[in-house]
């Protein structure tokens, strides 16, 4: 994949917790765990026993990660 920022290739790989990944719109940690509820966007859900992974897009040389999230299902195989 191309990096939409500088144009370099990027690397694919995963973003891994033993939470649920969310965005939260202003940075409130406050709220982790109620994304959906603070008009949050949930990544990944949290799996009890895998935890939570999205697949994710690293460009080392803008120092950037671009993620893709469908449905906030855990991209963790296993």
């Amino acid at each position: 994949m191309r990096c939409p920022y500088c144009g370099g290739e990027m690397e694919k790989g995963l973003i891994q917790s033993q939470y649920e990944i969310a965005w939260l719109p202003g940075g409130d940690r406050s709220v982790a765990g109620r994304a959906k509820f603070h008009n949050g966007i949930v990544l990944s859900k949290l799996n009890l026993l895998r935890g939570s992974a999205i697949t994710a897009w690293l460009c080392r040389s803008c120092e950037k990660v671009v993620i893709d999230f469908v449905g906030g299902e855990c991209d963790m195989n296993g």
